[in-house]
């Protein structure tokens, strides 16, 4: 069954529409269901500009509670693999959001790149599944952000990924170091997981050994 496309006059303010329960996150305040994923980034930033989320340092985890909904799932009723791809990329705006970074990327007009990512899927999480999806960047180099993503139903972890991320200007990509300056200034990479190490190289192969 295909959705039909709301009309855009017919719209009205985000702040005056009843959001139910299930797009909830876990901390109570009202968000944008990876249910309309066109939306739901651009939406994020105009509400963090306009209501702020409670602050995060920069190390912290963010946690958001989320649930399958039927435009998530494949023939097998679980969420489809690459759906969890996206959830991820709307929980890592979330916490650019709470770590205060958004902000700046905005103002800065940096533009945000995956490099890499990796993901091992353990348990599926069935159609209206609650889940948590927890973030929390836990390293970076003189180029590159590495964020850990953990998904967790009822059952336990379904999945976990990491993601290799950088920020870009027109002269190129902006020093990681910099960027957590201007929110945590004095804070520094934590020692870089020997696993996230051994990733990374594996990765950078990779890319060698395929160019022309």
């Amino acid at each position: 069954m295909r959705l039909a496309r709301a009309n855009p006059q017919h719209l009205r303010p985000l702040a005056r529409i009843p959001i139910p329960a299930v797009f909830y996150t876990e901390s109570g305040e009202r968000a944008l269901s990876h249910f309309i994923s066109f939306v739901r980034i651009p939406a994020l930033a105009i509400r963090q500009h306009i209501h702020p989320l409670p602050p995060l340092g920069v190390l912290d985890e963010d946690s958001l509670r989320m649930r399958v909904l039927p435009n998530d799932i494949d023939l097998n009723l679980h969420m489809n693999n690459a759906r969890y791809l996206s959830v991820m990329d709307y929980a890592r705006t979330h916490l650019l959001a709470r770590t205060r970074l958004l902000g700046h990327i905005v103002r800065s007009r940096w533009q945000p790149l995956v490099g890499a990512v990796w993901i091992t899927y353990r348990r599926s999480l069935p159609l209206l599944a609650s889940f948590t999806l927890a973030s929390r960047l836990v390293c970076w180099d003189e180029r590159w952000f590495y964020i850990e993503q953990t998904f967790t139903g009822r059952q336990g972890t379904a999945a976990i990924g990491w993601v290799k991320g950088a920020l870009r200007d027109a002269r190129g990509l902006i020093d990681p170091q910099q960027v957590i300056a201007r929110v945590a200034p004095g804070v520094v990479s934590p020692p870089m997981p020997e696993a996230i190490a051994e990733w990374n190289g594996l990765t950078r192969e990779k890319l060698q050994a395929s160019s022309p």
